[in-house]
């Protein structure tokens, strides 16, 4: 008997790009959706393409929510993927050749190639991207991280798929940088909680290798504009992720010596 694959996504306010997502995963034989609370027209979308839609409003963090999903899975291999890729036909077909007889100790890797800004980037650490997101349920799961979650497999067995998964990521800069400022946030609060205090010069010492490892390292210029733009929005990103821990724990202390 071959085996059954679930489609697992989270999602909250995807009404622009899901579509495009769900239509390429028609194929499974499960689509479960995880919404952190759309207040656009998400859901409705997503209600044309599987009834297996679950609404959790308390915001766990991204590992914690693709954990969720697989548990709300009928089956025990899971194909996670985010709300704004697409499946191409020639890798659906790839993913279900390799999981029809697959073995349980068995993980698959996709190859994302991003659209960013208008263009497909090949270069900048980008690409090749190779993620585990093929995986049986019962021998793996995601980690708890609230941001940069990843698939906990170590020491699996790991195949990598040939053909290319599509990220369709911003195309409208200021909500990415919007986003990556939310994640900056996250990856503050959670060295935080960890007892980590942050320190400006790390930060800018590591904000400077960010942009010559993304730029220079991983041939950014390579791309042209997009990939000098991908290098100073990490130089930035990485700055603001050591500046905000920093504060936060002056802060924080600041509110204990008052007390």
């Amino acid at each position: 008997m071959s085996n059954k694959i679930s489609v697992c996504i989270i999602c909250k306010n995807e009404e622009n790009k899901i579509e495009a997502c769900l239509q390429s995963v028609t194929w499974a034989d499960e689509i479960v959706v995880v919404d952190s609370g759309s207040t656009d027209a998400t859901l409705a979308i997503v209600k044309k393409y599987t009834d297996k839609v679950f609404v959790r409003e308390d915001w766990p963090g991204f590992g914690e929510q693709k954990r969720r999903a697989e548990a709300l899975a009928s089956n025990d291999w899971i194909f996670s993927i985010d709300a704004d890729e697409v499946v191409p036909e020639t890798l659906a077909l790839e993913i279900q050749a390799a999981v029809c007889n697959a073995n349980d100790e068995q993980v698959f890797s996709v190859n994302r190639l991003t659209h960013f800004c208008g263009e497909f980037v090949y270069h900048s650490g980008w690409y090749p991207d190779k993620l585990p997101r093929i995986y049986n349920r019962s021998r793996y799961r995601y980690n708890q991280k609230m941001v940069h979650e990843s698939l906990e497999c170590k020491d699996a067995p790991i195949t990598d798929l040939q053909h290319n998964l599509l990220h369709y990521t911003f195309s409208d800069l200021s909500i990415y940088l919007q986003k990556r400022t939310g994640y900056a946030e996250a990856w503050a609060l959670e060295r935080y909680n960890k007892g980590k205090k942050g320190s400006m010069l790390k930060g800018s010492l590591s904000a400077v290798f960010a942009f010559i490892r993304h730029y220079f390292l991983r041939r950014g210029f390579l791309d042209g504009r997009i990939g000098f733009l991908i290098a100073a929005i990490q130089f930035q990103y990485t700055f603001n992720k050591y500046a905000l821990l920093k504060f936060k724990y002056i802060s924080e202390n600041k509110k204990k010596d008052k007390q």
